[in-house]
């Protein structure tokens, strides 16, 4: 039986991307082949993690079904698309498969195609040759997104890398301070929140080349604000901010879970295991949403690292910590202890996990 189909999130629009120097070509690129004015079908947008290639393929979708005419959108994280062909493939449905991806859709969105990287089998990405190949001839739009450009991604055969280089190739890249601050501001307004410019200012000057780290770091300052009962202010930030001294490169997932584990006194492998106890739910959602926040990982990488729970599954995780925490003042505390245990961990003054 066929997966459901991911859904657009409504939240991504063209509107609300905010745009500079550093990712205004892939936000003209994706516009065009929203609104099917493009010179080519295909579109592939790289850059490292966290830096908004999401949010663009949501904007399509979005841009297409206000305004396509009736156009068909499928969004779908490339692993789960490998999961699915499988599964059809297994149960002898590819027929089914085949006219979901090819002639029932429009517009197809592809995310994060370099997790089939890791994928021994060419099968997936056979079909995926076969998918874009059927698409283009019949005039449809792809759009597919990675951490690398097509000619650097290992274990894709040639003649897919040489498929995807026919299309337009944009990059977005780090944002500089302008717009760093332009996100923070945007994401502040977003949220309700009121932070003084000078609060911004230093956020976008302490972190940068990463929208999840500012989102992050924004976070934490209102986090330690509330939980102060204080207005945000300078002060506040650099003492919110000065354990983001450490390198993300001395924290890793099995950290962050080892970590989260030890807090809630339980062995890592129950955060990993299927297991639905309350306290093991409460822990392995904590370490989900500290592994989105800290590490900037995908939503379907966090998947596999937790015993290969699906997209669904994470954002509900994710989604549910950001919501308590808004309304409890203790699970605030536990992930800023958590935190602060994690990176003071990695930067070597051995912090507890509990205070």
């Amino acid at each position: 039986m066929l997966n459901l189909m991911f859904p657009i999130d409504r939240r991504f629009t063209f509107s609300n991307y905010v745009t500079g120097e550093n990712n205004k070509l892939a936000k003209a690129a994706a516009m065009e082949i929203a609104k099917g004015t493009s010179r080519t079908n295909l579109l592939f947008i790289w850059s490292p993690s966290g830096l908004g290639k999401t949010h663009l393929l949501h904007a399509i979708g979005n841009e297409v079904l206000e305004n396509g005419f009736g156009a068909r959108v499928i969004y779908i994280p490339a692993n789960e698309f490998m999961r699915e062909f499988m599964t059809a493939y297994q149960e002898n449905i590819l027929t089914e498969f085949r006219r979901k991806y090819r002639d029932m859709c429009d517009v197809l969105l592809i995310d994060d195609i370099n997790l089939l990287e890791t994928d021994s089998r060419s099968a997936t990405r056979e079909e995926i040759f076969e998918t874009v190949n059927y698409l283009l001839i019949t005039k449809k739009r792809i759009v597919i997104t990675a951490d690398k450009p097509p000619h650097s991604l290992k274990n894709f055969e040639s003649k897919l890398i040489s498929r995807f280089q026919w299309g337009r190739i944009v990059e977005i890249k780090p944002p500089p301070f302008d717009v760093r601050v332009a996100i923070l501001k945007a994401k502040a307004y977003e949220r309700g929140y009121k932070v003084p410019d000078e609060v911004i200012y230093y956020i976008a000057e302490r972190i940068s080349g990463n929208v999840r780290w500012l989102e992050g770091a924004l976070e934490t300052v209102v986090m330690f604000a509330e939980i102060e009962e204080k207005e945000p202010n300078l002060e506040l930030a650099e003492r919110a901010l000065s354990q983001l001294n450490v390198p993300l490169k001395n924290v890793d997932a099995k950290k962050i879970i080892e970590i989260t584990a030890k807090f809630f006194n339980l062995d890592p492998k129950e955060i990993q295991s299927p297991r639905r106890k309350k306290n093991i739910s409460m822990a392995r959602q904590i370490a989900i949403y500290l592994c989105r926040e800290m590490l900037n990982l995908s939503t379907t990488q966090i998947g596999q690292i937790f015993g290969n729970r699906d997209h669904s599954t994470v954002i509900y995780a994710i989604e549910k910590v950001k919501a308590e925490k808004e309304k409890d003042s203790s699970l605030q505390m536990i992930l800023t202890s958590i935190r602060e245990t994690i990176l003071g961990e990695a930067s070597g003054s051995g912090k507890n996990g509990k205070h």
